[in-house]
């Protein structure tokens, strides 16, 4: 690791704790009239990708950012979803409760076809709820959403993809056969091109997009108490003026 990703992440670290510092009062800051579920969807989402951040925080520290993938992929999942309820509002929550429906019912499938035993009323209620239709239900996709709001998020979220599932690029990490007549297996994942390795980034990158994510919550609460200091922390964590423009990577 190079001391420029080294003092990156340091100022990652710092960053990290002041937007924490931020969520310390914030139903100080809940809306107070209208439709409310995003602001709760969010704050749920948002609490949730905060964990997120701290276990890839704790893998970078034990020397498992590769394996961190996984959670590096789930903190842009959240992320996106909290951007689309900062700007659908209650559409978007009637679109995640439509692809709930889905859910539930693959659930019920799956536990009906294993002969497990459960208790339906939750999701009886869930499958009797009338959702209408809506143009936002594709958003329920990662693909479109994400293509929605940055086609940069998109393709990093792809690369994690293919280190967070079971894929013939994550196993060939672990062994080289370009030698002929030879091949070196590895217990720990090594890169064959000599690349710095991305992944060294991990707390830098946890920093960008959970402000990412609190810059499009900020938009859920009463007159968006944080923004100025989300702008320092910003300015301060090394985040450059096009990613705080567009509350994220810059559109292409």
């Amino acid at each position: 690791m190079t001391d420029d990703v080294t003092a990156e992440n340091q100022r990652a670290y710092r960053g990290l704790e002041q937007l924490a510092a931020l969520t310390e009062h914030v139903a100080r800051h809940a809306p107070t009239d209208g439709d409310i579920r995003p602001y709760l969807v969010g704050w749920g989402l948002l609490a949730a990708m905060q964990r997120q951040a701290h276990a890839v925080i704790l893998l970078h520290r034990k020397g498992f950012d590769h394996e961190a993938a996984p959670n590096r992929r789930a903190m842009i999942e959240h992320l996106a979803q909290i951007r689309w309820l900062s700007e659908d509002g209650p559409a978007a929550v009637d679109s995640m409760n439509r692809a709930l429906q889905h859910s539930q019912q693959r659930l019920r499938d799956a536990a009906d076809a294993a002969g497990m035993k459960y208790d339906p009323t939750i999701a009886d209620v869930v499958k009797a709820t009338e959702i209408p239709a809506h143009p936002a239900n594709q958003y329920n996709n990662l693909s479109p959403l994400l293509a929605r709001l940055s086609p940069v998020l998109l393709a990093v979220w792809r690369g994690e993809t293919q280190l967070a599932h079971p894929t013939l690029t994550g196993a060939a990490f672990f062994y080289d056969d370009r030698a002929e007549g030879s091949t070196t297996l590895f217990y720990e994942p090594t890169r064959r091109d000599g690349v710095e390795e991305p992944s060294d980034r991990s707390p830098f990158i946890a920093f960008a997009l959970l402000w990412s994510a609190m810059e499009g919550f900020n938009r859920l609460l009463k007159g968006e108490p944080w923004t100025q200091r989300l702008q320092r922390i910003a300015h301060d964590g090394g985040l450059d003026d096009q990613w705080t423009a567009h509350g994220g990577p810059a559109p292409s």
